[in-house]
Order: C-alpha cells, then sequence, then structure tokens
C-alpha cells in the first residue's frame, strides 16, 4: 500500500513538473507585416533560461483572411507545408474564409534556444488581391471557432528537453490564445503612407553593427525599428544613410522608414 501510494506521488510530481515546464518552455505564434501584403507567422519563445535548441517535428496554424480574398504560400520551416482552404460559410461565419496550414517535416528542424528570445518566421504568405478592407488573422486556440473544429488549433510538435531522448510534444498551449505580439492585420488602415519605396536598399543583411540605407528615387526623412511584436525601440530622424545595431540582440526585427507620402516596413536581422 506505501510503494502504491509513493509511486502515485512521484507520477503526481513529475506530471506537475511536466505542466510547469509547458507552461514555460513552450511558444506561441505571432503574425510579422512584411509590407506589400506579404505576412510571416512567426514561433514566440516563452521568456526561458533554456540554452537547449528546440527540434521541430512539425507545427500547425489556422490563418483567418475576409470572405473571397485568398492566400498563397510562399516559404515554409521545411519548404512544404500544406495550405488546406476552407470557405467560413460551411464553418457557419459567412464573412471569413481560412487556410489549415500544416508541416510535417522529413527530418526535425532545430531553432534557437528559447533563452536567445529568437522569434523564427515559420512560414511565409502572399495576400492575392490587394483587399482594403477585412482582417487577417492566426485563429486563437480559445476561439469559439477552435474549440468546435479542434484540428484547426495551432500545434507544435517538438523537443526542448536536454535529457538525451528525442521525445516530441505539443508546446503549444491548446487552451489559451497561443497568439502574442500581434496576431492580425487590419488591411483598411492601409493608406498612402503605406506606398512601397522604390529603389531601396538596406544592407549587410543580417547585420553585426552598422546597417546601411540607400534609397535612390526620394530621400528618407525618418526610421523606426520595431520588436516583431510591436514594440519601438529606437527612431532617428537626421543622419539616415547608416544605422548602428549594436545595442539590439540577436534576432529579427522590423524598420519603418518613412519619405515624403511614402514608406516601408522592412525585415533584417541582427547577428
Amino acid at each position: 500500500m506505501n510503494k502504491i501510494t509513493f509511486t502515485n506521488l512521484c507520477m503526481a510530481i513529475y506530471c506537475l513538473f511536466t505542466m510547469q515546464m509547458n507552461a514555460q518552455d513552450g511558444y506561441t505564434y505571432t503574425l510579422i507585416d512584411n509590407g506589400n501584403y506579404n505576412f510571416s507567422i512567426g514561433a514566440v519563445p516563452n521568456t526561458s533560461t533554456s540554452n537547449f535548441a528546440t527540434s521541430v517535428q512539425s507545427y500547425g496554424f489556422t490563418i483567418l483572411v475576409p470572405d473571397g480574398v485568398t492566400a498563397t504560400v510562399i516559404s515554409s520551416l521545411g519548404s512544404a507545408a500544406g495550405a488546406n482552404f476552407f470557405n467560413g460559410t460551411d464553418v457557419g461565419q459567412p464573412t471569413i474564409d481560412g487556410y489549415l496550414i500544416t508541416e510535417t517535416l522529413g527530418s526535425p528542424v532545430s531553432l534557437p534556444a528559447p533563452s536567445a528570445g529568437t522569434i523564427t518566421p515559420i512560414v511565409t504568405i502572399q495576400i492575392n488581391g490587394s483587399p482594403t478592407s477585412g482582417i487577417i488573422e492566426i485563429l486563437a486556440n480559445d476561439s469559439a471557432l477552435a474549440n468546435t473544429l479542434a484540428p484547426l488549433k495551432s500545434f507544435m510538435q517538438a523537443d526542448m528537453i536536454d535529457d538525451g531522448s528525442a521525445t516530441f510534444t505539443n508546446v503549444v498551449a491548446p487552451d489559451t490564445s497561443a497568439l502574442s505580439g500581434n496576431p492580425s492585420f487590419d488591411f483598411s488602415t492601409l493608406s498612402v503612407d503605406d506606398i512601397a519605396l522604390k529603389n531601396l536598399s538596406i544592407y549587410p543583411n543580417p547585420v553585426v553593427d552598422i546597417l546601411n540605407i540607400e534609397s535612390s528615387d526620394i530621400p528618407i526623412e525618418k526610421i523606426e525599428i520595431y520588436t516583431v511584436n510591436g514594440q519601438l525601440l529606437l527612431s532617428k530622424n537626421n543622419n539616415l544613410k547608416s544605422i548602428e545595431v549594436t545595442n539590439l540582440k540577436s534576432g529579427m526585427y522590423l524598420m519603418k522608414l518613412y519619405a515624403t507620402n511614402a514608406s516601408k516596413i522592412v525585415k533584417f536581422i541582427r547577428q
């Protein structure tokens, strides 16, 4: 009797530890606006001190778009993501359409260790037709639609535990939103200020210390640098031909460049 009780207690402690680890060492998804109707879905590690690189075996999430708007997968973690379209009318939501995007990797792919705080683009899509209204968003796991149709929930089968074995479990919480940063984008916010600058280049990318900016059509008047979650880190309105980024942590960032009646968002990687 004592042996059984002790075993059960050990199992309970193990389960509690596992739940705590899953709550700490997991991922959420965010939407990254690359400009020109191009978006990436990024995997965001929860705050963690783990220096063990995450090994991903498969993943999936659902993207909702305005009714009649279509999307095309441009790239993905394993270059073979599938996008299964569904009509919103068939799921009781006639104002939207959706894509269930999934990929099972031929061999696991490593993501940076969670301690680095790096947001990794998992899939990049192109929205077709240049819509000017409606919203693109990642479906929240705790939404009514996801709870009604569980296969639409976001997931990531990955190994995050440095124990010498390859044990893949879902590291995206199924009962919370599983989203962070800016998981949606409103097409109605587009205006003349979002016109893409032509003949613009930034280099080198990835960058270590100095990022150079060249625009051969109209001069740049202001530069802002944001995290992919939308946090403003730096604003500069003079000496705009180069910008020092040595104070930024390694990872992906968004740079918004302003000119007269024009602006453009580009992404760069700080090594």
